[in-house]
Protein backbone atom coordinates (compact mmCIF):
# COMPACT_ATOMS: atom_id res chain seq x y z
CA UNK A 1 0.00 0.00 0.00
CA UNK A 2 2.60 2.32 0.49
CA UNK A 3 4.69 1.89 -2.51
CA UNK A 4 1.53 2.43 -4.35
CA UNK A 5 0.78 5.49 -2.28
CA UNK A 6 4.09 6.78 -3.23
CA UNK A 7 4.22 6.12 -6.58
CA UNK A 8 0.65 8.00 -7.03
CA UNK A 9 1.80 10.65 -4.42
CA UNK A 10 2.16 12.96 -7.10
CA UNK A 11 -1.82 12.86 -7.99
CA UNK A 12 -3.26 12.51 -5.00
CA UNK A 13 -1.05 15.95 -3.59
CA UNK A 14 -2.63 17.22 -6.73
CA UNK A 15 -6.02 16.85 -5.87
CA UNK A 16 -5.35 17.50 -2.05
CA UNK A 17 -4.09 21.09 -3.09
CA UNK A 18 -6.90 22.01 -5.50
CA UNK A 19 -9.43 20.57 -2.65
CA UNK A 20 -7.24 22.52 0.21
CA UNK A 21 -7.24 25.95 -1.70
CA UNK A 22 -10.96 25.52 -2.36
CA UNK A 23 -11.97 25.20 0.98
CA UNK A 24 -9.43 27.83 2.65
CA UNK A 25 -10.34 30.04 -0.27
CA UNK A 26 -14.04 29.96 0.40
CA UNK A 27 -13.48 29.99 3.78
CA UNK A 28 -11.40 33.40 3.72
CA UNK A 29 -14.50 35.18 1.02
CA UNK A 30 -16.88 34.28 3.24
CA UNK A 31 -14.75 35.18 6.53
CA UNK A 32 -11.75 38.18 6.18
CA UNK A 33 -9.50 38.92 8.40
CA UNK A 34 -8.50 42.06 6.68
CA UNK A 35 -9.73 43.74 3.69
CA UNK A 36 -7.27 43.37 0.67
CA UNK A 37 -5.24 46.05 -0.65
CA UNK A 38 -5.50 47.02 -4.55
CA UNK A 39 -4.92 45.71 -6.88
CA UNK A 40 -6.13 42.30 -5.53
CA UNK A 41 -6.24 40.55 -8.95
CA UNK A 42 -2.40 41.42 -10.01
CA UNK A 43 -1.20 40.67 -6.67
CA UNK A 44 -3.06 37.40 -7.50
CA UNK A 45 -1.79 36.44 -11.11
CA UNK A 46 1.59 37.28 -9.50
CA UNK A 47 1.50 34.95 -6.96
CA UNK A 48 0.38 32.14 -8.96
CA UNK A 49 3.06 32.80 -11.58
CA UNK A 50 5.50 32.49 -8.66
CA UNK A 51 3.47 29.03 -7.19
CA UNK A 52 3.88 27.39 -10.58
CA UNK A 53 7.81 28.18 -10.44
CA UNK A 54 8.41 26.75 -7.16
CA UNK A 55 7.00 23.45 -8.53
CA UNK A 56 9.69 22.80 -10.96
CA UNK A 57 12.69 22.49 -9.06
CA UNK A 58 10.82 19.54 -7.18
CA UNK A 59 11.22 18.09 -10.33
CA UNK A 60 14.99 18.17 -10.22
CA UNK A 61 15.40 15.88 -7.11
CA UNK A 62 15.13 11.74 -8.87
CA UNK A 63 12.62 10.47 -5.37
CA UNK A 64 10.37 12.57 -3.67
CA UNK A 65 10.48 11.96 0.05
CA UNK A 66 8.15 9.04 0.44
CA UNK A 67 9.89 7.15 -2.05
CA UNK A 68 13.22 8.01 0.24
CA UNK A 69 11.38 7.07 3.18
CA UNK A 70 11.16 3.92 1.54
CA UNK A 71 14.41 3.64 0.38
CA UNK A 72 16.17 3.94 4.13
CA UNK A 73 13.63 1.89 5.33
CA UNK A 74 16.18 -0.97 6.27
CA UNK A 75 19.15 1.46 6.72
CA UNK A 76 20.76 0.33 9.41
CA UNK A 77 21.84 4.06 10.06
CA UNK A 78 18.47 5.69 10.43
CA UNK A 79 17.41 6.91 13.59
CA UNK A 80 13.44 6.07 13.81
CA UNK A 81 13.36 2.89 11.67
CA UNK A 82 14.03 0.67 14.80
CA UNK A 83 11.60 -2.07 15.89
CA UNK A 84 12.46 -1.72 19.59
CA UNK A 85 10.52 1.83 18.80
CA UNK A 86 6.46 0.98 19.34
CA UNK A 87 5.52 1.98 15.02
CA UNK A 88 2.64 4.91 16.63
CA UNK A 89 5.74 6.19 18.75
CA UNK A 90 7.74 6.31 15.54
CA UNK A 91 5.47 8.32 13.81
CA UNK A 92 4.96 11.03 16.17
CA UNK A 93 8.61 11.21 16.49
CA UNK A 94 8.65 12.09 12.89
CA UNK A 95 6.25 14.01 12.91
CA UNK A 96 7.27 16.26 15.62
CA UNK A 97 10.94 16.09 14.73
CA UNK A 98 10.26 17.06 11.14
CA UNK A 99 8.34 19.97 12.22
CA UNK A 100 11.49 21.02 13.87
CA UNK A 101 13.58 20.90 11.17
CA UNK A 102 10.98 23.14 9.35
CA UNK A 103 11.67 25.49 11.93
CA UNK A 104 14.97 25.49 12.31
CA UNK A 105 15.90 25.94 8.56
CA UNK A 106 13.08 28.58 8.26
CA UNK A 107 15.16 30.58 11.09
CA UNK A 108 17.92 30.31 8.86
CA UNK A 109 16.08 32.04 6.10
CA UNK A 110 15.94 34.88 8.22
CA UNK A 111 19.34 34.77 10.26
CA UNK A 112 21.86 34.04 7.42
CA UNK A 113 21.59 36.83 4.61
CA UNK A 114 22.13 34.92 1.73
CA UNK A 115 19.57 33.20 2.35
CA UNK A 116 17.31 35.81 3.29
CA UNK A 117 17.79 37.65 -0.35
CA UNK A 118 15.79 34.17 -1.69
CA UNK A 119 13.44 34.36 1.08
CA UNK A 120 12.77 37.95 0.98
CA UNK A 121 10.40 36.99 -2.37
CA UNK A 122 8.10 35.12 0.04
CA UNK A 123 8.00 38.03 2.80
CA UNK A 124 7.62 40.99 0.23
CA UNK A 125 4.02 39.99 -0.42
CA UNK A 126 2.42 43.67 0.54
CA UNK A 127 -0.91 41.79 1.82
CA UNK A 128 -1.58 38.47 3.50
CA UNK A 129 -3.92 35.68 1.78
CA UNK A 130 -4.03 32.03 0.91
CA UNK A 131 -2.09 32.82 -2.45
CA UNK A 132 0.96 34.12 -0.22
CA UNK A 133 1.75 29.96 0.66
CA UNK A 134 2.54 29.93 -2.82
CA UNK A 135 4.80 33.15 -3.01
CA UNK A 136 8.46 31.25 -3.09
CA UNK A 137 11.36 31.78 -5.48
CA UNK A 138 12.17 28.82 -6.79
CA UNK A 139 15.66 28.61 -5.21
CA UNK A 140 14.15 28.80 -1.91
CA UNK A 141 12.14 25.85 -2.51
CA UNK A 142 15.02 23.98 -4.15
CA UNK A 143 17.02 24.68 -0.97
CA UNK A 144 14.07 23.32 1.38
CA UNK A 145 13.46 20.33 -0.64
CA UNK A 146 16.85 19.36 -0.29
CA UNK A 147 16.99 20.00 3.55
CA UNK A 148 13.66 18.08 3.82
CA UNK A 149 15.08 14.64 1.48
CA UNK A 150 18.05 14.57 3.62
CA UNK A 151 16.31 15.13 6.85
CA UNK A 152 13.82 12.46 6.06
CA UNK A 153 16.87 9.98 4.94
CA UNK A 154 18.73 11.15 8.36
CA UNK A 155 15.49 9.92 10.34
CA UNK A 156 14.27 7.08 7.94
CA UNK A 157 10.79 7.26 9.33
CA UNK A 158 7.87 5.45 8.24
CA UNK A 159 6.89 5.81 4.96
CA UNK A 160 3.17 6.41 5.66
CA UNK A 161 4.17 9.02 8.25
CA UNK A 162 5.70 10.84 5.90
CA UNK A 163 2.70 10.91 3.58
CA UNK A 164 0.25 11.84 6.18
CA UNK A 165 3.14 14.91 6.70
CA UNK A 166 3.33 15.64 2.93
CA UNK A 167 -0.80 15.64 2.36
CA UNK A 168 -0.85 17.82 5.62
CA UNK A 169 1.26 20.11 4.60
CA UNK A 170 -0.18 21.28 1.81
CA UNK A 171 -3.45 21.93 3.83
CA UNK A 172 -1.91 23.92 6.38
CA UNK A 173 0.59 25.96 4.07
CA UNK A 174 -3.32 27.64 2.49
CA UNK A 175 -4.50 27.72 6.42
CA UNK A 176 -1.81 29.99 8.10
CA UNK A 177 -1.76 31.99 5.26
CA UNK A 178 -5.27 32.41 5.17
CA UNK A 179 -7.12 35.89 5.44
CA UNK A 180 -9.30 34.16 7.78
CA UNK A 181 -10.82 35.29 11.12
CA UNK A 182 -11.77 32.80 12.51
CA UNK A 183 -13.86 32.46 15.85
CA UNK A 184 -12.40 33.36 18.72
CA UNK A 185 -12.84 30.39 20.67
CA UNK A 186 -11.70 28.43 18.15
CA UNK A 187 -8.08 30.21 17.50
CA UNK A 188 -7.88 30.29 21.39
CA UNK A 189 -8.71 26.50 21.49
CA UNK A 190 -6.21 25.66 18.79
CA UNK A 191 -3.07 27.76 19.27
CA UNK A 192 -1.54 25.30 21.69
CA UNK A 193 -1.81 22.99 19.14
CA UNK A 194 -1.15 24.51 15.85
CA UNK A 195 -0.53 27.44 13.91
CA UNK A 196 -3.50 29.50 12.93
CA UNK A 197 -3.65 32.25 10.56
CA UNK A 198 -3.60 35.21 13.24
CA UNK A 199 -0.36 33.51 14.75
CA UNK A 200 1.45 33.48 11.27
CA UNK A 201 0.19 37.17 9.96
CA UNK A 202 2.35 38.44 12.58
CA UNK A 203 5.52 36.46 10.83
CA UNK A 204 4.42 38.49 8.18
CA UNK A 205 4.33 42.00 9.79
CA UNK A 206 6.33 44.96 8.23
CA UNK A 207 7.75 45.43 11.91
CA UNK A 208 11.07 43.76 12.07
CA UNK A 209 10.36 42.34 15.37
CA UNK A 210 7.32 41.00 14.60
CA UNK A 211 9.17 39.38 11.21
CA UNK A 212 11.37 37.96 13.46
CA UNK A 213 8.66 35.81 15.31
CA UNK A 214 6.30 32.93 15.33
CA UNK A 215 8.77 30.56 12.72
CA UNK A 216 6.41 27.60 13.44
CA UNK A 217 4.82 25.94 10.39
CA UNK A 218 2.58 23.49 12.31
CA UNK A 219 3.27 23.59 16.21
CA UNK A 220 3.76 26.32 17.82
CA UNK A 221 6.07 24.79 20.67
CA UNK A 222 9.15 25.42 18.97
CA UNK A 223 8.43 29.31 19.34
CA UNK A 224 7.54 29.35 22.56
CA UNK A 225 10.31 27.23 23.34
CA UNK A 226 13.00 29.04 22.31
CA UNK A 227 10.91 32.43 22.75
CA UNK A 228 10.13 33.40 19.10
CA UNK A 229 6.47 33.69 19.74
CA UNK A 230 4.39 36.72 19.78
CA UNK A 231 0.60 36.19 20.49
CA UNK A 232 -0.65 39.36 19.26
CA UNK A 233 0.99 42.41 17.02
CA UNK A 234 1.27 45.66 18.54
CA UNK A 235 -0.99 47.19 16.15
CA UNK A 236 -3.14 44.89 16.45
CA UNK A 237 -4.34 42.87 12.96
CA UNK A 238 -6.81 45.19 11.22
CA UNK A 239 -4.30 47.73 12.36
CA UNK A 240 -0.80 46.17 11.32
CA UNK A 241 1.69 46.60 8.17
CA UNK A 242 2.20 43.68 5.76
CA UNK A 243 5.56 42.53 3.83
CA UNK A 244 8.62 45.12 3.51
CA UNK A 245 8.84 48.70 4.31
CA UNK A 246 9.65 50.38 1.22
CA UNK A 247 8.43 47.38 -1.07
CA UNK A 248 4.59 48.40 -1.27
CA UNK A 249 5.09 49.34 -5.07
CA UNK A 250 4.99 48.20 -8.83
CA UNK A 251 7.92 45.86 -7.86
CA UNK A 252 5.96 43.45 -5.64
CA UNK A 253 3.42 42.21 -8.28
CA UNK A 254 6.03 41.89 -10.86
CA UNK A 255 7.28 37.65 -10.90
CA UNK A 256 9.85 38.70 -13.35
CA UNK A 257 11.00 41.20 -11.14
CA UNK A 258 10.85 39.11 -8.07
CA UNK A 259 13.07 36.00 -9.53
CA UNK A 260 15.51 38.20 -10.19
CA UNK A 261 15.12 40.10 -6.78
CA UNK A 262 17.58 37.60 -5.23
CA UNK A 263 20.51 38.75 -7.78
CA UNK A 264 19.92 42.31 -8.46
CA UNK A 265 20.58 43.27 -4.98
CA UNK A 266 17.81 45.62 -4.69
CA UNK A 267 15.98 43.97 -1.50
CA UNK A 268 16.85 45.05 1.92
CA UNK A 269 19.55 43.50 3.85
CA UNK A 270 19.02 40.47 6.81
CA UNK A 271 20.01 41.99 10.07
CA UNK A 272 20.60 40.32 13.62
CA UNK A 273 16.94 39.03 14.73
CA UNK A 274 15.74 41.70 16.81
CA UNK A 275 14.96 41.13 20.92
CA UNK A 276 11.18 41.94 21.72
CA UNK A 277 10.35 43.44 24.84
CA UNK A 278 9.70 41.02 27.18
CA UNK A 279 5.93 41.81 27.28
CA UNK A 280 5.84 40.68 23.73
CA UNK A 281 6.57 37.54 24.54
CA UNK A 282 4.51 34.92 25.23
CA UNK A 283 5.76 33.30 28.54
Amino acid sequence: MEQFLASHETTIDSWILVAAFLCVALAETYRPRRTLAKPVARRWVGNLVLAVCESIPVWIYPLNVTLVALAVLKSPYGVLNRESIPFAARCALAIVVLDLLRYGVHRAFHGIPLLWRVHQIHHSDPDFDLTTGGRNHPVEVLLVQGTYLAGVAALAPPPVAVLAIGFATNVQNFFSHANLRLPAWLDRLLRPFLITPDVHRIHHSQDFGEQNANFGFFFPWWDRLFRTYVPEPAAGHSGMGIGLTGFQDERSYNPLHLLAMPFTGVAPAVLPPVELPVERRFP
